[in-house]
């Protein structure tokens, strides 16, 4: 639950479409994560690897990319107390920002690949795979469904667009330094 509920581009994603969009966008992003994870989870419950370790640096390097474009656009959408915000064009592309957002998140990567899968025995029984599966990809929806809701209420609808110029600011740096983050992974593993 730690790792599902630490801050991270999934969790800014899910409040920017839930306040850039509606709270269906934000749902819609959530359940695009927990598609995410339902992949990860299945990587690693079946031993694969996602490759060398130059792959995941390439699969970061793409994560990098999506992160400073979304800074950008949340940087280039007009402010949200004057339009009501640029709508994201549909919960479709927000489910799949969710799910690309979450495939190239580092942290996922991490997390699935090179901690979860050797905490899985050897012994363990494929219904308590699944079982541990079920749960975790269930945990991601809910959470990430719960701060959908929560950034989509009215009153907290309310302040960030009575702070939307802040709010886009602090989003966009966000993105930013995550992004800084990755690349530094990123580059890190590519060059040893």
């Amino acid at each position: 639950m730690a790792g599902v509920v630490s801050p991270g581009p999934d969790a800014v994603v899910v409040m920017r479409q839930s306040v850039m969009g509606s709270r269906r966008h934000g749902i819609a992003a959530a359940l695009g994560i927990a598609a995410g994870i339902a992949l990860w989870v299945s990587v690693a419950m079946l031993g694969v690897a996602v490759g060398s370790p130059k792959v995941l640096a390439a699969v970061q390097l793409i994560g990098v990319v999506l992160l400073v474009y979304l800074a950008a656009e949340t940087l280039r959408a007009r402010p949200l107390a004057e339009t009501g915000g640029t709508r994201p064009p549909s919960p479709s592309a927000s489910f799949a920002l969710g799910l690309a957002t979450n495939i190239t998140n580092p942290k996922a990567v991490v997390f699935f690949v090179a901690v979860f899968a050797t905490l899985i025995p050897p012994h363990a029984t494929g219904w308590d795979k699944f079982a541990v599966a079920i749960v975790l990809i269930v945990s991601e929806a809910v959470w990430f469904g719960a701060l959908a809701w929560f950034a989509s209420t009215t009153v907290v609808d309310r302040w960030l667009r009575a702070h939307a110029h802040a709010f886009a600011l602090a989003t966009s740096a966000a993105l930013v330094v995550l992004a800084g983050i990755v690349l530094w992974s990123g580059i890190t593993e590519l060059l040893t």
